[in-house]
């Protein structure tokens, strides 16, 4: 579609056909003038025919814009006056209905804009809680680290849906040796439900850090979501501390489904109903116990994992679950690996899209032997008859208690340990040596310090860390509480089974 040329275009293209003529005569005369003062001569004549130019130019447009605003107050005041006319004399006609119209029309849109505006500004508000929902989820779900200690492990997975529900898994460390971890079901989407579950998460690690017992925890975290809660939300949850030094395990459910256990058999764990939190100030909820015996895996979950359904609308439900966890467990090498079997397991079988959020926490703890030695190369008799003992017939054990012995003996000789810790495992289809030893922090696969720690002196006697890693299928080395761990996984090992 053209545009119109209006008065003003014309006028401005006018005054700049002028000017370029102008420029034009300027050049010409400036290179035709012959002398020093050409330069001078040209500006004395270019210059007051350019001012010349520009004042008229200016004077065209305020005579065109004074023009233009007597016509608006005329037309403004004609109106006005037929307003008053119609209003005293109280005429109708054509009048009436035009000022009848203008007054629907005026109605209608001052309706429609503000009804427009406020469905913009609550648009926006909702996707901006959205984000800020989504962010919430995304922080306080990477903020929970899997729990890898000496000899057993925790981890956590969720798989989120469409919608924000922000289910919610945790797990921790009391203490060294001791973990504690829960799952939690928020009842409630969105922004408020991730602010919920963020300030859930926040007060029950406050709690089990500062109560006498898991029971209390609990209690103490539903009085305080009731004494403050603003958009009346409420949860169920499962809460468990777990002990390997006794092997025992206790928990509080509230109004969780049963967690799975997997073992040399698969079943539910045995638990009260329990009370949902954020409802009642005298819940009904129970502190149980059990022994959990190495050798088995516990899965706690949220509805989301047996809700999710296929595209033929078929729940996943407890079946699946079972066989998910069972598959992980059996190809497992750590709590993390069952996780993300029964994860993978829940979106491939909702096609990757779920109505509600999958929140899960596994504990698994592996069949093992736990014993302290002392820093001493006499303590070298009763490493071999531990590793000896457990790999029994395996042709390559005298290699495997050799890497050992190597790695035991250069703990004793340079790390200035006073304690040292042996643990070994059954994890999969892998035998699992862990020394742990309270010495000054050194990464043997870093670096070597001068005089040996893990060295390649084969002169003194030490196998050295490269054939170490010949018979090892894997080593890896971290820092925990001061304190170095040094595990060595030997793959394809014929385990003690009983």
């Amino acid at each position: 579609m053209k545009k119109k040329l209006t008065y003003p275009v014309l006028l401005t293209l006018f005054f700049a056909g002028l000017l370029l003529a102008l420029l034009i005569y300027a050049l010409v005369r400036y290179f035709t003038i012959s002398g020093d003062d050409a330069l001078s001569m040209m500006l004395w004549e270019a210059i007051p025919a350019l001012i010349v130019l520009v004042v008229l130019y200016g004077a065209a447009m305020v005579l065109y814009l004074v023009r233009i605003r007597a016509s608006i107050k005329g037309a403004a005041k004609a109106i006005e006056g037929a307003v008053t006319e119609r209003r005293e004399t109280g005429l109708g006609g054509e009048w009436a209905v035009l000022d009848s119209a203008v007054q629907k029309f005026n109605a209608s849109a001052e309706e429609s804009l503000k009804s427009r505006e406020g469905s913009i500004a609550l648009d926006a508000r909702r996707r901006t809680e959205a984000g800020i929902a989504r962010d919430m989820v995304k922080t306080f779900s990477e903020t929970t680290l899997p729990c890898v200690e000496l000899d057993f492990s925790g981890a956590g997975g969720a798989e989120r849906s469409s919608v924000i529900a922000a289910d919610l898994y945790d797990g921790f460390c009391l203490g060294r040796r001791t973990l504690c971890f829960m799952t939690a079901d928020i009842w409630g989407t969105g922004f408020a439900a991730a602010r919920f579950a963020s300030r859930v998460k926040e007060l029950f690690r406050d709690f089990a850090h500062s109560s006498e017992s898991l029971g209390e925890a609990v209690l103490r975290l539903n009085q305080a979501l009731i004494e403050n809660n603003p958009d009346e939300l409420a949860l169920t949850g499962f809460f468990a501390v777990f002990s390997p030094a006794t092997g025992e395990l206790r928990y509080v459910n509230a109004g969780a489904n049963p967690p799975v256990i997997v073992g040399k058999e698969r079943a539910f764990l045995r638990v009260q109903p329990g009370c949902p939190l954020g409802l009642y100030r005298e819940p009904d909820l129970t502190e149980e116990y059990l022994i959990f015996k190495p050798g088995r895996c516990l899965v706690t979950y949220t509805n989301g994992a047996v809700e999710a359904r296929n595209a033929a609308g078929e729940p996943f439900g407890y079946d699946r679950l079972f066989d998910a966890v069972k598959d992980g467990f059996e190809r497992s090498l750590g709590a993390e690996r069952i996780v993300t079997s029964v994860t993978e397991a829940v979106r491939a079988f909702g096609g990757g899209a779920l109505k509600d959020d999958a929140a899960l926490y596994a504990l698994y703890y592996p069949k093992g032997i736990q014993t302290e030695l002392s820093p001493k190369t006499s303590e070298l008799e009763r490493l071999r008859d531990t590793i000896l003992d457990w790999l029994k017939d395996d042709p390559r054990k005298n290699k495997i208690f050799l890497a050992c012995e190597e790695i035991f003996t250069n703990i004793v000789n340079h790390s200035g340990a006073t304690t040292i810790h042996l643990s070994c495992q059954a994890e999969g289809n892998s035998f699992v040596v862990r020394f742990t030893d309270d010495g000054e922090p050194f990464n043997p696969l870093q670096m070597r310090p001068e005089g040996g720690y893990y060295s390649n002196n084969y002169g003194e006697g030490g196998m050295g860390m490269a054939i170490i890693r010949q018979i090892a299928g894997e080593i890896f080395y971290r820092t925990q509480e001061n304190r170095n761990v040094l595990t060595i996984r030997f793959p394809v090992i014929k385990g003690n089974a009983s």
